[in-house]
């Protein structure tokens, strides 16, 4: 049985970030910014642009004691006398500044990448210095080796959302869920989001739905076909495949995914995706149907709806909070 509205109660009380930490972490990102735009840097703050989970409405509740977290590009004009590891440095300082003003007992940390402000609440941003080179395009730092590298987020996320308006809004969904198993049913543990995000969103397409009418229409449908397809990809292939970044040219994910990593993918998604069969297919009582939901999605699946404030409301009018429906976004999603 399908049980949408089950699926829905569950993503919106168990899996979604609350609406109360997507607050938070708006409000925590709005203040950081506007210190960054004041400080002096040495160079112009010319804007910034949500990326990953963040821009992609698929962050999800961490594991209890673990953090969540948002990456924010701050986008930096170019100089042409500095080095890339030249703007992380003043960024680095603004951010120890910010911290010290507001009186936190954390120091900013730097990384390879970004720079890190972690929260006592469990969450933290991370802020990437962003460029985009007259010669080379739009690059962030790699202050380790004091290099460039490409990069194209808002490319992705267009085709993110591409892939997510065929799937009728509920590839972020679904994408919420795999990630739901990864981080709290320990399924295919370390494959990032970034890889779920691409290899999902490539199983999605237009031919698919021709073939398979409505095969999207909602959250337990569309969780059916793109599992089932993901493990008819893997079945056959025990080599990790090239990954291609669908918003680069010759660029790809790969080296982001070691062989271990996709051979424990392979292996567990045969297996969710045999759970999610067996679920679906189940015609006899609601309560056998919910048992064999909860051997995908753990005992939470199913439970009487909490009376506690709940974020994204499965219905209703979108409004400022950014209530979802079930077909289709309105605003921030999570």
């Amino acid at each position: 049985m399908k049980q949408v509205n089950d699926f829905n109660i569950f993503l919106r009380d168990v899996v979604n970030l609350p609406q109360t930490k997507l607050d938070y972490l708006d409000d925590r990102v709005a203040r950081v910014y506007k210190a960054l735009k004041k400080a002096d840097l040495g160079t112009q703050v010319l804007g910034m642009e949500k990326q990953g989970s963040w821009a992609h409405l698929t962050i999800i509740n961490p594991r209890d004691g673990e953090e969540f977290d948002a990456d924010f590009m701050l986008e930096l004009k170019e100089r042409i006398d500095w080095s890339p590891s030249d703007y992380q440095s003043p960024v680095l300082d603004a951010l120890q500044d910010y911290c010290d003003a507001q009186g936190m007992n954390t120091d900013p940390e730097p990384k390879t990448r970004c720079v890190r402000i972690a929260y006592a609440n469990d969450m933290h941003i991370d802020v990437v210095p962003y460029v985009k080179l007259a010669r080379k395009g739009e690059c962030i730092v790699n202050a380790e080796t004091d290099e460039w590298e490409d990069t194209n987020p808002e490319g992705f996320t267009t085709w993110m959302h591409e892939k997510d308006a065929i799937a009728n809004g509920n590839m972020r969904r679904v994408l919420r869920i795999l990630k739901y198993l990864r981080d709290h049913r320990n399924c295919f543990e370390d494959t990032k989001s970034i890889i779920l995000t691409t290899i999902v969103g490539e199983r999605i397409t237009q031919h698919v739905l021709r073939s398979h009418p409505g095969c999207y229409d909602n959250v337990p449908t569309a969780l059916h076909r793109i599992t089932a397809d993901l493990a008819n990809w893997v079945r056959d292939m025990p080599d990790r495949p090239e990954i291609e970044d669908p918003s680069r040219k010759e660029a790809t994910f790969t080296h982001r995914w070691p062989q271990s990593e996709y051979d424990a993918f392979r292996n567990d998604i045969q297996d969710v995706a045999a759970r999610v069969e067996a679920a679906i297919t189940c015609l006899t009582t609601t309560s056998e149907s919910t048992q064999k939901w909860r051997e995908v999605l753990g005992e939470k699946f199913g439970q009487t709806e909490r009376e506690e404030d709940s974020p994204f409301p499965a219905t209703g009018a979108g409004g400022a909070a950014g209530v979802e429906t079930s077909t289709g976004r309105n605003g921030r999603a999570g």
